[in-house]
């Protein structure tokens, strides 16, 4: 990636700040283009002086469109990447997840140097799976506004790939986490024990499962879909394929805390609208396609998220 032009959008977000930064590192030409919705400026306070920074947003063509110009790869992250906040307010997840996609594949065609555009889908797109783990080829099937959102950036993509000859390659990412995540179960355990550490209600049975991607493993997919010249025009699942419970998750980080035994766990049965039962990927063609090998496990992952947590707090769980 040295000397790229390379656009991020979402760069100031979670996974876009740390793609961001390694593209940096890389020696990429970097911008972004954020609306600073969920993203903050102190994800990439420590590269500004390395990348361009512009504040915009997707949903407005005229933005894209200049972000875009003569960019050679670009990272489309920008996104709601909220189911609950999807099912609250489905109009504006629609506007930032299919007309955002829309007109960034529309400005790629147009401005961009032959580019290629690597889309950040998920897999809320399959829904309840018929069949885990679950494969590219298993039905799309949304429950939820968000992976609707998701479905149609997809169809968008290979509409570009198929019609305009636009290079697209889409990720499917499963569960993503680790430091500067701003929402999703682990960051919210983690919010919930350091307000009460006597008591804690988790969403859900405990028996969902879940398959999740230290964020700089992530990072590294979307490094090789841009690396891999076959990647053009696939749609690839991106996860460990290694699942494990919200029940389990919650006994791991309360033993990192030094919790267990001492707290009362209360498990609500209900689960927010839109919510899976299990999300287990299938990556063999990640592994075949990409050479993709996650390095992180969920113990030193959680590790690393529990250590930036207590950084940003001035008071936390004994």
């Amino acid at each position: 990636m040295k000397l790229s032009r390379v656009l991020v959008t979402g760069g100031a977000g979670f996974i876009g700040s740390w793609l961001s930064e390694a593209l940096v590192s890389r020696g990429a030409l970097v911008r972004v283009l954020d609306n600073f919705q969920s993203g903050v400026t102190s994800n990439v306070s420590h590269i500004l002086d390395s990348i361009e920074l512009i504040k915009g947003d997707v949903r407005d063509y005229k933005t894209v469109e200049k972000a875009i110009e003569d960019m050679e790869f670009i990272f489309h992250l920008a996104a709601n990447a909220s189911v609950p906040a999807s099912t609250n307010d489905p109009e504006y997840d629609f506007g930032a997840n299919a007309l955002g996609t829309f007109n960034v594949l529309k400005a790629a065609c147009e401005k961009g140097d032959d580019a290629v555009v690597i889309y950040a889908s998920s897999a809320a797109v399959y829904g309840e799976p018929s069949y885990v783990p679950i494969d590219e080829n298993h039905p799309l099937n949304p429950i939820s506004f968000y992976g609707a959102s998701k479905v149609a950036g997809e169809a968008y993509c290979r509409a570009f790939h198929h019609i305009r000859g636009l290079k697209t390659v889409i990720l499917r990412l499963f569960n993503t986490y680790g430091p500067r995540q701003p929402r999703y179960v682990m960051y919210d355990l983690l919010r919930k024990l350091n307000q009460n550490p006597f008591h804690l209600q988790v969403l859900g049975t405990g028996e969902q499962k879940r398959d999740f991607t230290y964020v700089t493993d992530c990072v590294n997919a979307f490094l090789l879909a841009a690396e891999k010249p076959d990647a053009i025009g696939k749609t690839i699942n991106i996860g460990t394929g290694f699942g494990i419970t919200i029940k389990q998750l919650t006994n791991m980080i309360l033993e990192l805390l030094g919790l267990t035994g001492t707290i009362e766990v209360i498990y609500s049965g209900e689960s927010w609208q839109g919510d899976v039962r299990e999300l287990l990927a299938d990556n063999r063609l990640s592994r075949e396609l990409l050479g993709y090998d996650p390095k992180i496990t969920v113990e030193t992952g959680l590790k690393n998220l529990v250590m930036w947590y207590k950084s940003l707090q001035t008071s936390f769980i004994p």
